[in-house]
């Protein structure tokens, strides 16, 4: 049975029960398709981040690690959470799906069920799979065509500054420059696998806050915002340099263009022997739910430049590291705080 019609397909079938496991082979024997085979949980997730799936069909009840509980670890992490996942369970209540959707799982399938069911809705998310990576690929490719023409108006603007001086025209494009190169920055990053980016370092937080800091000179300068950055001692954290860049570039960024002109913001660093606090407050719009700023597509304000991941990138980062993240949003006034563990556990 023929489930994509070109190229060969990678499915993970995650069940403790042999027998289960044999029908749901035969039912979608296929020479266009590779299966995989996990019989817990444990090695489920093992399987997920060592292979570049398409699709995964798991069980709910299973020993030590409920379906349940391994959904949500694949769909929060980065490198697995496109993967369509289709729970395939004896559980067939309604409060059992809706808790099934509510881990990310993108369909339900209830036993015992029909052969051509079953196929088309593996048919069905394996297209999906299809077209997402496709999309990544393209993307991949049009690195070089948004990067080079960026590099060049970067380079022009700085040739421009020295032989004929500054300009507010000249800082107009800088601003819209750098706020394209953030989305091309949050772009490239989401599309990189774990193992493109670099290695964890021990990084001090307080000069790499002092550089990013400067790097925004042209949109805080833009609106004539002032920066206080507070800190006390150097701060040393061990995390990858494309991470952290990402979190701070982000939260900065976000800070900057929700701020009122002629406004400050207050950046600060302090430390605790066993983590350390970053924190950014801006005055500016209220944000109407803070408790929803990192969850996936949600955007305040669809009108404003970017494309919505920056903040879920953010999201991303503070889960792999187990970072505390705590927005508030009150009279104007927002603060973001993370709290960031020393060493990694």
């Amino acid at each position: 049975m023929i489930l994509k019609e070109s190229g060969i397909s990678k499915v993970l079938i995650v069940d403790d029960n042999a027998e289960n496991i044999v029908i749901l082979l035969q039912m979608l024997e296929s020479p266009n398709v590779e299966f995989f085979v996990a019989l817990n949980g444990k090695n489920a997730l093992k399987y997920a981040i060592s292979h570049d799936f398409d699709l995964i069909l798991l069980d709910v009840i299973m020993p030590d690690m409920d379906g349940y509980d391994v959904c949500t670890k694949i769909k929060n992490n980065p490198q697995t959470k496109d993967v369509p996942l289709i729970f395939v369970s004896a559980l067939s209540g309604v409060e059992d799906k809706i808790r099934g959707f509510s881990c990310g799982a993108d369909d339900y399938i209830t036993k015992p069920f029909l052969q051509t069911e079953l196929v088309a809705r593996v048919k069905l998310h394996l297209q999906k799979s299809m077209l997402i990576k496709s999309l990544k690929q393209l993307l991949r490719r049009s690195y070089h065509e948004l990067y080079n023409p960026l590099a060049i108006i970067n380079t022009s603007i700085e040739l421009q500054n020295i032989k004929h001086g500054n300009s507010r025209y000249v800082d107009a494009i800088t601003v819209a420059s750098k706020t394209l190169r953030l989305v091309y920055d949050d772009l490239h990053y989401s599309l990189s696998s774990r193992e493109q980016h670099e290695k964890i370092l021990s990084i001090d937080l307080v000069k790499f806050l002092q550089e990013r800091i400067n790097y925004f000179y042209h949109l805080t300068n833009n609106k004539n915002i002032s920066i206080v950055f507070e800190y006390l001692t150097k701060s040393k954290i061990q995390m990858r340099e494309a991470d952290l860049q990402r979190m701070v570039d982000n939260t900065l960024s976000n800070a900057i263009k929700h701020a009122k002109e002629d406004t400050t913001i207050f950046i600060e660093i302090k430390n605790s022997k066993e983590s350390v606090l970053f924190g950014c407050q801006n005055s500016g719009t209220t944000i109407s739910n803070p408790h929803m700023i990192f969850e996936k597509g949600y955007r305040e304000n669809f009108e404003q430049i970017g494309m919505g991941i920056g903040l879920e990138i953010v999201a991303s980062i503070c889960h792999i590291y187990e970072i505390k993240a705590e927005v508030t949003s009150e009279d104007g006034v927002t603060s973001f705080k993370y709290i960031i563990p020393k060493s990694l556990s």
